[in-house]
């Protein structure tokens, strides 16, 4: 029973239909790419401490564009906005590769969930694009929809592992660096 909940952890969000409370024909929110990493194994010494996250906001758009993983806070409509998170266990200082991560964006009176996907794994990754393989980063995309309205809109992360600890990542609460939607 276990390995069948670890299973449907780290398949969640995995080229799924659009995510609760997204628009009808909207792309689904996912992390880069399509493969789906192999259910990580229990690593020695966790749990041993509170589960940690935190992370940053980037453009998403397509490889080669403009301005692409770079941090940002403002967008466009259309834009796809990039949720980079991390998950350490607070007691050995590593990564807590059983985490499932959701962002969860907030605009217009609505919520969306955009599940994260673990990019660790042993998974082949692009090295002109990465210094080393990204095995502390979780990544989720959202694109801003054509009626999200034009100011400023809100996200937490939320957090789960294998072992029941649960964390939220608030981003800090300085005006100017809130995600915002502009013209």
């Amino acid at each position: 029973m276990a390995v069948t909940t670890l299973v449907s952890v780290t398949v969640a969000g995995q080229a799924q239909p659009a995510a609760r409370g997204q628009a009808a024909g909207q792309k689904p929110a996912q992390g880069r790419g399509d493969a789906t990493p192999p259910p990580p194994a229990a690593q020695p010494g966790h749990p041993s401490g509170r589960l940690v996250i935190w992370g940053d906001v980037v453009n998403f758009n397509p490889q080669g564009t403009p301005g692409e993983c770079t941090a940002q806070s403002r967008f466009r409509r259309g834009e796809r906005i990039g949720f980079r998170m991390t998950a350490i266990d607070g007691g050995t200082g590593e990564v807590e590769s059983t985490a499932n991560l959701v962002a969860h964006v907030t605009y217009a009176g609505k919520t969306v969930d955009v599940p994260m996907r673990w990019r660790g794994g042993g998974q082949p990754y692009p090295q002109k694009v990465y210094l080393r393989a990204p095995n502390e980063m979780w990544t989720g995309g959202w694109e801003v929809p054509a009626d999200a309205p034009i100011g400023m809109i809100s996200y937490t992360v939320t957090a789960t592992d294998r072992f029941g600890r649960k964390a939220t990542y608030t981003p800090f609460a300085a005006i100017p660096s809130q995600l915002t939607i502009v013209e």
